[in-house]
């Protein structure tokens, strides 16, 4: 997949930000000068608008840009205006916040994830997928579940191919036994993420009830990690309503530390392998 204009986004939001701060300029000397509102400059800063080249060349001459900055944010602005594979799907804008997952998800080479339940999408079955959809919005038709099975099903192909997404999944036991479509849906879930489980690029662990009360109790969480060191770490936070991306070091880190703990508390591949296999069989009774 191509590179995704979110990241060229949040790339070129940092860099504004620090030749800002730099020159020692405020939001509001910046919108008189752009003859905007300091909303729009804040927008451009976290990354969360594309960018009009002639907005980037009165930046960059207002922070004192040289040639060779301001050539590489104009790269940036039309980067961050093309359009990501996801918009052919409307269905994408629906849901709060699942534009930018998408966009960070398609640029990411790693990604580790944490929740209650369900299964994560990038492991789910058509099946499986298709009976939680029905749930979670029993307005959707036919035609916007197979949309959004289509999503689900080209994100997964991140994890096949030549250089595949490594993906290092801890789920909770309640993902395991939690009935979605019902015991065989639920046995064919399990038996996928068994041999997902076999593949090198993909880590799974089981955080089984016995192991009580953890910092993450309530949250999804999702680490994404990027090839380019210019582009930080982000953390999404979210539940059925709320969606959060943090990416300055000083939030990133209590995530990133919460979720080591919670790895140490999971089972351990190989030991979480063996338990949904037995669930799997308990699924068929």
């Amino acid at each position: 997949m191509p590179e995704s204009p979110t990241v060229h986004r949040r790339r070129l939001g940092s860099a504004l930000r620090r030749l800002r701060e730099t020159a020692g300029r405020t939001h509001r000397e910046v919108a008189a000068y752009l003859d905007c509102s300091q909303g729009k400059v804040s927008q451009i800063e976290l990354g969360r608008v594309p960018v009009r080249t002639s907005d980037v060349r009165l930046m960059a001459e207002f922070y004192g840009a040289d040639t060779d900055q301001a050539s590489s944010l104009i790269e940036l602005a039309q980067g961050s205006k093309q359009r990501g594979w996801w918009q052919e799907y409307p269905s994408t804008a629906q849901r709060a916040g699942f534009e930018t997952y998408l966009g960070l998800e398609t640029a990411a080479t790693a990604v580790s994830c944490f929740g209650a339940d369900p299964v994560p999408e990038l492991l789910q079955t058509a099946e499986y997928s298709g009976a939680l959809l029905g749930a979670e919005d029993p307005g959707l038709d036919g035609g916007g579940i197979d949309e959004r099975l289509t999503v689900i099903s080209k994100r997964q192909q991140r994890l096949l191919g030549e250089h595949p997404l490594e993906l290092w999944a801890v789920l909770d036991e309640s993902a395991l036994r939690r009935a979605v479509g019902g015991p065989a849906v639920m046995r064919a879930q399990l038996e996928h993420l068994v041999l997902m489980g076999y593949r090198r690029n993909v880590t799974l662990q089981v955080l089984p009830f016995t192991a009580g009360a953890h910092p993450l109790m309530g949250d999804r969480v999702a680490v994404f990690s990027f090839p380019d060191p210019a582009d930080p770490q982000v953390v999404h936070v979210g539940d059925s309503v709320n969606s959060r991306f943090l990416d300055d070091l000083a939030e990133t880190r209590p995530y990133l530390s919460v979720f080591e703990s919670v790895c140490a508390a999971a089972l351990p591949p190989k030991d979480s392998n063996a338990l949904i296999s037995t669930i799997a069989d308990q699924w068929s009774n």
